[in-house]
């Protein structure tokens, strides 16, 4: 039985907020860029440009240090702790990068090796703590259960992709045009060999993981869980067994549970750590993590308080999210005025363009969502359109990837994404967003009908809410501007 007591002692062994994968990760991309001389890749691809004389080493060394930066730091440190020493090595070697760029290189990839091994190190004292709360009592997994699942996909993917990059390498060494130039079978290598590192590392930890509660008795917790419903509706939400109430979650993970937001007690099988596998038995049937546990670097901020009120409540993004989409709007702008100031390649002003296009529908989101509650319901402003949801209709209220989406009536759904930030960007914020105080709000609102506001909202005006609209005409007149530049 897992008690609050022991679960607290859980916590507080958490990661400290400096090892957190963020800032390692973004050093050492600003040390890599100018290290590598990302621009002048076929240089550093090959001993000559022409003809070409592919550099091994070098292909899988960038495709080492890319797999790191964007998976295995995140989620694998004990992969990651392995690999950086020899990515400083490798940028060591090269006599031809400036000695400023190598020392960046080595401090940056030495940071981030340390955060690493205290990861780890918090990792096996919190599995020594899980093990304690556990007491001596050691089970064998169920016989029933199926974890077949976890880790043959990634697996299943990453070796034929490693397969293809391995092809990718020969067909550029003998200089094929087949299908791809030779310049392009380069890139192809480098590209999947990161591809297949990523999946097949993943691939091969989970199931290393779940079959190491194959082999032996483990012990055994019992806790309360909650399957969606929480912060994200992905996740399941591990409780103390004393938290009755589901106020606190001690860890939240990825499981092949169904999704039913409810609060009930279950069995885990293996010892809880950031990074760890483990089989959950309930009494409606079992399952497993679909993703390894991951770290909390600091609890939760507490969530608002919510008392009887006449006004309507109101929320929508705040003026630090709003100045700095604003200021995204602004870079954009200056990097279009100077890549026509400079004359630059047309391929470099078509990728500017695709950039803008693609951001015009998050950049109006942000800058437009709004959700008002009032005595009659609830009006949800979107991207372009405002959808009213009575109360006797609405049906719950979800937190899904980088959004968040209402259900009411008997099939309708208002649907409000890239509004959320992404979880590692959670985990460092002071504060919770404005997006998900609206997702606990509506919940608190619905769940108590006391709560609700007693006065009608006002009718918006017919300028109200024009920040997004002009932000999406702005795109697209930057858009066609950069395509039909001269």
């Amino acid at each position: 039985m897992w008690t609050s007591t022991a679960a607290g002692q859980w916590l507080k062994a958490r990661p400290a907020a400096w090892s957190h994968p963020l800032p390692a990760a973004l050093a050492l991309v600003c040390a890599l860029v100018p290290a590598t001389g990302f621009p002048r890749m076929d240089a550093h691809l090959c001993g000559r440009v022409e003809p070409c004389e592919p550099r091994w080493w070098i292909t899988a060394h960038l495709a080492l240090a890319g797999v790191v930066v964007f998976r295995w730091i995140w989620h694998l440190p004990h992969l990651a702790a392995s690999a950086l020493p020899l990515i400083a090595l490798g940028v060591t070697l090269q006599p031809q990068t400036p000695a400023a760029a190598r020392t960046a290189v080595v401090l940056a990839a030495g940071y981030a090796f340390v955060g690493c091994l205290h990861r780890c190190w918090v990792a096996r004292k919190q599995r020594t703590l899980a093990l304690d709360a556990a007491g001596p009592v050691r089970l064998p997994l169920p016989k029933d259960v199926d974890t077949t699942g976890r880790g043959g996909s990634d697996l299943g993917c990453g070796v034929p992709v490693l397969g293809f990059a391995l092809l990718a390498l020969a067909l550029s060494a003998a200089g094929s045009g087949w299908l791809l130039s030779t310049e392009n079978w380069r890139f192809a290598a480098v590209l999947t060999l990161v591809v297949g590192l990523h999946w097949g590392g993943s691939g091969l930890v989970g199931w290393h993981g779940i079959a190491a509660l194959r082999r032996s008795p483990v012990p055994v917790l019992r806790v309360l869980l909650r399957a969606g419903g929480g912060s994200d509706d992905r996740r399941t939400d591990v409780f103390a067994t004393d938290d009755t109430t589901g106020a606190s979650p001690v860890f939240s993970c990825r499981t092949s549970l169904p999704k039913d937001g409810t609060l009930h007690e279950v069995v885990l099988y293996g010892a809880p750590y950031a990074g760890g596998e483990l089989v959950l038995l309930t009494g409606r049937g079992s399952g497993h993590t679909t993703k390894p546990v991951r770290p909390q670097y600091r609890a939760d901020p507490p969530a608002e308080t919510w008392q009887t009120g006449a006004a309507p409540i109101r929320w929508r993004a705040g003026p630090g999210a709003r100045a700095l989409v604003l200021g995204y709007l602004a870079v954009l702008t200056l990097v279009a005025v100077g890549l026509q100031l400079h004359e630059a390649e047309p391929r470099h002003v078509r990728a500017l363009a695709f950039l803008v296009a693609a951001s015009a529908l998050p950049v109006v989101t942000l800058l437009n969502w709004q959700v008002v509650a009032d005595c009659d319901g609830l009006r949800v402003t979107g991207t372009f359109t405002v959808h009213h949801v009575p109360w006797n209709k609405f049906r719950g209220i979800s937190a899904e990837d980088r959004g968040f989406r209402i259900r009411y009536a008997i099939d309708r759904d208002v649907d409000v994404y890239g509004v959320l930030p992404p979880r590692w960007l959670a985990e460092l914020l002071p504060r919770r967003s404005r997006a998900r105080a609206a997702v606990d709000g509506i919940r608190a609102l619905a769940a108590d009908p006391a709560l609700r506001p007693t006065e009608v909202a006002p009718a918006p005006g017919p300028y109200a809410r024009a920040t997004g609209p002009a932000s999406a005409a702005y795109c697209l007149a930057l858009v066609l501007t950069l395509l039909l530049s001269p």
